[in-house]
């Protein structure tokens, strides 16, 4: 079983824990072999906010310089088997922020245009078909469960999308707001979904108010209607997203 990670956005406590994501994947999945890609902005931006149940406070870890050479030994050190990235500088995420076609939130501007570039910017320069599952996950959550392997060669060669059985801590998902911090994909669906930054414009009309879970949803509901999707299901990944 052959397995691709796709990171994307900013570094936040990568080094603190990710490798147990790594280790329990690979203990769920049988005989797998896991690589990893990415494109990240050169800043860590280490979250703060502490005021969520599923939000947990990080103790002193070591924050390296941000190169390329150090995320690769990082990731290779870890139990990953090929790796591949890149870093861009937060220049260009003002730029993409500037050109952003979502609404500004009550605390101010709307960066959820950053994130979506990022997820398509990792796309397109990295997917390829060789793989029987894709994951897009966030460097800073922690996961306590991962679908097993006969859950995966069950999905791998359908239109299948798997998602978190949670859009906000305990609030399930059905079928509306949905939660972007992990998601599994067949190939067949992975790249389009993650090409959300693409289809900006048209969910910004499609939706009064624009926040990541809503924003997520609802490309969801329109890959559905265009059969792009004919597999959708939901896993509890039992994250934590680490400050």
């Amino acid at each position: 079983m052959r397995i691709c990670l796709f990171l994307s956005g900013h570094i936040r406590t990568l080094f603190y824990k990710f490798h147990e994501n790594i280790e329990l994947i690979k203990s769920k999945v049988d005989d797998c072999e896991v690589d990893v890609v990415y494109s990240f902005w050169d800043d860590y931006s280490i979250g703060g906010r502490l005021n969520d149940p599923w939000h947990i406070k990080s103790k002193d870890f070591e924050q390296p310089e941000i190169s390329i050479e150090i995320l690769n030994d990082y990731f290779l050190s870890n139990g990953i088997r090929n790796v591949e990235g890149e870093i861009e500088s937060t220049k260009i995420m003002d730029k993409v922020l500037m050109d952003t076609k979502f609404l500004p939130e009550k605390s101010g501007k709307n960066v959820l245009s950053s994130q979506y570039y990022k997820k398509n910017r990792v796309v397109q320069k990295y997917f390829n078909n060789d793989y029987d599952f894709y994951v897009q996950i966030r460097s800073d959550i922690t996961i306590n469960d991962f679908p097993p392997s006969d859950f995966i060669n069950s999905v791998k060669d359908k239109k299948s999308l798997v998602v978190s059985q949670y859009y906000w801590y305990n609030e399930p998902y059905i079928g509306s707001d949905c939660n972007e911090m992990i998601n599994c994909s067949s190939k067949n669906v992975f790249k389009e979904f993650n090409e959300l930054y693409l289809n900006e414009e048209k969910i910004s009309k499609q939706l009064d108010y624009h926040y990541g879970e809503r924003v997520t949803g609802k490309h969801i509901k329109n890959m559905i209607e265009s059969k792009s999707i004919d597999n959708l299901y939901v896993f509890d990944f039992g994250f934590r997203v680490i400050r």
